[in-house]
């Protein structure tokens, strides 16, 4: 840092020396619990209880929660165990481009009462003004709410109890005004993240064009569907990709209410999350060049396709209604079919309270089937996985994994080799098959896609890709380190500690290599399905092998192939859009907030490939005055990624800043003029380089720079000082 932040200084609530108003809790009366409906009571006083189907609230006598009583004594969460609600609720708006904040410190009295629109004889408390007020304050031109979707970005509704009316006298109004406000505890502070830049206004049509040609790019289908949850019940509509030849997907969470609501609250991530146990069940197919993908994106009329789907959502001849339609892009272009119901499966679930919960999921097909890709070719070969059985939950025993025969004193298998999990096969992660070959799609979701075929054929290994490259708008097709007749080699490299072999597989089998293409480092890869980090063994083309004699590349796409759709492996190659960490130290420390940035430097490791390389971060967000303590060791491979994560938990910390004490105000942070800070990227990789294998970190109060040392024995201080350059300075470590 070059300056300091007065931890106190602009926190608070407007009276310094009085604090928000504080009410009885009603739901506890102050007892700090209370005495709540069992969940046996949802079933009645049934063994066996069909969900959806529920009892008249009568306890199930045999209930081993509440013995047969039907209440049962439970920690109050509406207080926290306090007995008192805080009629307190603070807006923060932080801009996260300047590190600017400003907060509005709402309790009795400080927002005017208005109608409800369109309801006369409602009021509440309008928050819009607030807000825009503390982005204008900030140079915010949009903002969203951390850690939740996106939403009205109006703030939360603040309703008053219908008893509240104008003409009341003073000390009533301000008693409703506080119970409406307090019932906000449980989110009491909330934090909104702005940008300088204004965002473009969602176009629908546009949105879903773009995603038609990204879906072409990636050979995969782009699905909208429009869904009933139950026979009468409204239509909930859902965009996702999926892999051609899968069944319909029988989990369906979430859903908006018309078309263009799916594509605009669905992000391109969000529509392949998940796409792996999707996929599970589809056929594996290679890819191969198929029709030229568009050069520009599709046309696209929404009211037209939303009005054909709903079209498909009513049976033509008897005008029952369906279980919903798809509109699947392929090839080019759409592709129209109802749902149907097709049968029912059953699950039984034991509960707690000794009752059993049977569910009946229905499962649907398809009306009609597109037809084939132009772009699928031949089935990929496989095996079937010998470690599990489809038909049950048998799985190998943990026994076998350091020896070649099973215990015969073992508790779980007796010996059998086999034992039931709830777990997913380690070897095939259920889908019950072992692939020989392996397609690798990697993209940056903006254009550029690389599709990499690795596959052992009866000339040896070969590596081919299928690269769309954006700038050139061309396919190119090739083959990447193979020869007719001539098998690559993969060196023996390492031995692990039980006697197994490691051996890395040549440049066009390792993901890193590849990482060039995109313009990124190959720490930036990461799973398109959930975002994970690419496992090390991919990015450096690693394999260990269960004995000598074993292939490398077969037990190696045995091992990448294992529970992904359609024998393909996803990885997107992007560097994670963040700010750079010392604007998020900036943010953080305008929030009243304290951060600590940890790393710790692998050189040792350099050239043994069987342990971590490279660096790993941490960036750890606490409310000032706790102890810093190490909680885990630091895994983010960039610090973009460690800032990543810490973006998506930022409201968790600013919770955790709530005081517990309900007579105690939330405080209230203004910073309108952030201090600047040194990026300490470069400087903490100067400490870590001199304590090489051991965590170092930076810990920010807003006053003060302490540098720490994770040893076995705990936390070792090294130094503090105002700013991290003087620190280093301090160790005799050169800054520059």
């Amino acid at each position: 840092m070059t300056g300091a932040i007065d931890p106190g200084a602009g926190s608070g609530p407007p009276d310094p020396g009085a604090g928000p108003p504080v009410l009885d809790c009603p739901a506890c009366d102050r007892l700090t619990f209370v005495l709540a409906a069992c969940p046996c009571t949802s079933g009645g006083d049934r063994l066996l209880v069909d969900v959806g189907q529920w009892g008249d609230g009568e306890a199930y006598q045999d209930c081993q929660l509440c013995q047969g009583v039907g209440t049962l004594p439970q920690p109050c969460h509406r207080c926290r165990q306090t007995g008192r609600l805080r009629a307190q609720l603070v807006l923060t708006l932080a801009n996260v481009d300047t590190g600017a904040v400003a907060s509005a410190n709402v309790v009795p009295g400080v927002v005017e009462p208005a109608r409800w629109p369109g309801d006369g004889g409602s009021w509440h408390l309008p928050l819009a003004p607030l807000l825009r007020e503390l982005a204008s304050t900030v140079g915010a031109a949009s903002w969203t709410e951390a850690g939740n979707p996106p939403r009205s970005p109006d703030g939360p509704v603040v309703l008053l109890p219908s008893r509240w009316r104008p003409d009341l006298p003073p000390q009533t109004r301000a008693a409703l005004e506080a119970e409406a406000i307090a019932s906000h505890g449980h989110d009491a502070w909330q934090l909104f993240l702005g940008r300088s830049a204004a965002e473009p206004p969602p176009d629908p049509a546009r949105d879903l064009a773009r995603r038609c040609r990204l879906a072409d790019l990636l050979r995969l289908d782009l699905v909208l569907e429009a869904r009933r949850r139950h026979p009468a019940a409204d239509l909930t509509w859902h965009l996702r990709y999926e892999v051609p030849g899968g069944p319909v997907s029988t989990d369906a969470l979430g859903g908006a209410d018309d078309l263009a609501g799916a594509i605009v609250a669905t992000g391109d991530l969000d529509a392949l999350y998940d796409l792996q146990a999707r996929g599970r069940a589809a056929p594996a197919h290679y890819l191969t060049g198929g029709d030229r993908p568009p050069v520009d994106p599709p046309a696209v009329d929404l009211d037209q396709l939303e009005r054909r789907m709903l079209a498909d959502c009513t049976d033509l001849h008897t005008g029952a209604l369906t279980a919903g339609a798809q509109a699947i892009w392929r090839d080019g272009r759409w592709w129209h079919t109802s749902l149907r119901v097709a049968d029912t499966a059953e699950t039984f679930t034991e509960s707690g309270t000794g009752q059993i919960y049977r569910r009946e999921t229905s499962i649907l097909r398809r009306g009609w089937q597109p037809p084939a890709p132009s772009w699928r070719g031949p089935p990929v070969p496989y095996v079937d996985c010998p470690d599990c059985d489809p038909h049950s939950r048998l799985r190998r025993c943990d026994c076998l994994l350091l020896a070649e025969r099973a215990d015969p004193d073992c508790p779980k298998c007796s010996g059998a080799g086999r034992s039931p999990s709830a777990l997913p096969c380690d070897t095939c992660r259920d889908s019950h098959r072992l692939y020989r070959d392996l397609t690798v799609t990697l993209t940056d979701l903006a254009g550029r896609v690389t599709h990499l075929h690795w596959q052992v054929d009866r000339h040896g290994w070969r590596a081919g890709d299928l690269t769309w490259r954006g700038d050139e708008h061309t396919w190119q097709t090739g083959e990447q380190g193979w020869r007719a007749g001539e098998r690559l080699s993969a060196p023996h490299v390492a031995t692990q500690p039980g006697g197994k072999p490691v051996h890395q597989l040549p440049d066009p089998f390792r993901l890193a290599t590849w990482a060039g293409f995109f313009g990124v480092r190959p720490d930036d890869l990461t799973e398109l399905d959930g975002g994970g980090e690419v496992r090390h063994d991919l990015r450096k083309g690693i394999v260990t092998l269960p004995h000598p004699g074993a292939d490398p590349l077969t037990e190696y796409l045995h091992q990448a192939s294992r529970g992904q759709p359609g024998a393909r492996l996803f990885v997107l190659a992007r560097r994670p859009d963040v700010p750079p960490l010392a604007d998020l130290i900036r943010l953080v420390l305008g929030l009243r907030l304290t951060v600590t940035v940890t790393l710790v430097d692998h050189v040792d490791n350099a050239g043994d490939l069987r342990l971590v390389q490279g660096e790993g971060w941490d960036v750890n967000i606490e409310p000032p005055g706790l102890p810093v303590a190490p909680d885990t060791l630091p895994a983010r491979p960039t610090p973009e990624a460690a800032i990543g994560y810490c973006l998506e938990h930022l409201e968790l910390a600013v919770a955790r800043r709530v005081p517990d004490d309900p007579t105690q105000p939330i405080p209230v942070p203004q910073t309108p003029a952030p201090v600047a800070v040194d990026d300490p990227v470069p400087l903490i990789r100067r400490l870590a380089r001199h304590h090489a294998g051991q965590p170092v970190a930076v810990h920010y109060d807003g006053r003060t720079c302490r540098l720490l040392l994770w040893e076995r024995g705990g936390v070792r201080q090294l130094c503090t000082a105002p700013t991290l350059p003087t620190a280093l300075t301090t160790l005799g470590i050169d800054p520059r």
